[in-house]
């Protein structure tokens, strides 16, 4: 059996494979038109994704000048909060939340340690963010001193601290606090005698670089023991949120501002960002 190919037969050959080179070239150009769309629409959302996070990181600057400059040059001054502070910038806007922040609670990644406790009442309940808790040392003196040591996740810079004493006869009367950058060298930052209140808060020339936190207790208010029944080191968290029309970038951050001189004195613990929403 023979075949021929005829004329008609070569044409329509030939129209098969233009159309086949056609098609070919169509789905090919079809892929190329989607994958430059699809680019262009991806570098479309990371400038609005960057544009977000540098919104999202004024308003932290933002909120760090609040803090750092007082009331009377146009700040907050540190003790300054706010549930949700916005303001337009360009063609977004950020959202600067602050609140006050304790490094040294133990929900927030530092751990407590002291030289000796009674019964069940062990430094770590000095804190556990509850005030009715606490720990409970032997009785102090100059030379039997009671110590009660927090050391913090990261490394911060630190001028504000607080203790809460349950009871006036069990409260440190002589102290000092004490800094340290690898728990066994410490520095003393302040040093109180005849201290007479049982919630004290002590501010101190802010001091970076800090790992560990000491309470040195020297003399108590005259009763068996010393109490400690909330340990803080206080600063401020700031959470802003940048907003370039549905997209959104959040960025955490912590910072402290000198009481005494109100000086930049401010130290990133994190900076996280959430992806967008």
């Amino acid at each position: 059996m023979s075949y021929e190919f005829t004329l008609e037969n070569k044409k329509g050959m030939v129209l098969l494979l233009v159309f086949i080179v056609m098609a070919t070239l169509t789905a090919i150009t079809v892929a190329f038109l989607y994958m430059s769309s699809t680019q262009l629409k991806g570098s479309g959302y990371d400038v609005a994704s960057n544009k977000a996070l540098w919104l999202a990181e004024a308003g932290v600057q933002k909120a760090i000048w609040n803090l750092k400059t007082p009331v009377g040059s146009g700040g907050q001054g540190e003790d300054w909060t706010t549930a949700g502070t916005a303001e337009i910038l360009g063609n977004g806007s950020y959202t600067m939340v602050v609140d006050r922040w304790d490094f040294a609670l133990a929900a927030n990644g530092s751990s407590a340690s002291a030289i000796s406790q009674q019964g069940g009442n062990k430094p770590a309940k000095a804190i556990d963010g509850n005030d009715g808790t606490f720990w409970q040392g032997n009785t102090p003196t100059m030379a039997n001193p009671q110590d009660i040591i927090i050391t913090f996740p990261y490394t911060l810079t630190i001028n504000k601290v607080r203790f809460l004493a349950s009871t006036s006869a069990r409260r440190p009367k002589d102290y000092s606090w004490q800094v340290s950058t690898d728990g066994i060298n410490y520095t003393s930052v302040l040093s109180i005698v005849d201290n007479t209140s049982l919630d004290v808060t002590n501010t101190f020339t802010a001091v970076p670089n800090v790992k560990y936190l000491k309470l040195q207790i020297t003399a108590n208010g005259g009763g068996s023991g010393v109490r400690i029944a909330t340990l803080e080191a206080i600063g401020s968290k700031i959470t802003s949120t940048g907003t370039v029309s549905v997209m959104n970038r959040k960025v955490a951050q912590t910072v402290v501002a000198d009481d005494v001189t109100q000086i930049a004195a401010d130290e990133i613990d994190w900076n996280e960002i959430v992806p967008a929403i």
